[in-house]
């Protein structure tokens, strides 16, 4: 069976608590989100996953803030790294995903 990307997106944002649960288990639940430190399941509170519906913006959706200082520090960094790229520029910026 062919799953799409979309299709695939929309049935982990049904089940967005239990996919928190397993793959960010270092996080926690505040509210209508899941906080954890990041993508990496560190303890913290930068990224928020939203875990219900609400108001036209889907359940699963992430938000990952990187503190100012480190933007600065990798802002200067990226541009005397020899392969600097769209995705790097992308990285060093706070990033939201659906």
């Amino acid at each position: 069976m062919t799953v799409s990307a979309s299709e695939l997106a929309q049935r982990l944002g049904e089940h967005a608590e239990a996919v928190c649960r397993e793959y960010l288990s270092n996080g926690h639940r505040s509210g209508n989100y899941w906080m954890v430190g990041d993508v990496r399941n560190t303890r913290g509170r930068s990224m928020h996953v939203r875990l219900k519906a609400v108001g036209g913006k889907a359940a699963g959706k992430w938000v990952e803030y990187v503190a100012a200082r480190v933007m600065l520090r990798r802002r200067d960094w990226a541009p005397s790294y020899r392969r600097s790229t769209a995705s790097t520029q992308h990285n060093v910026s706070a990033r939201e995903v659906s």
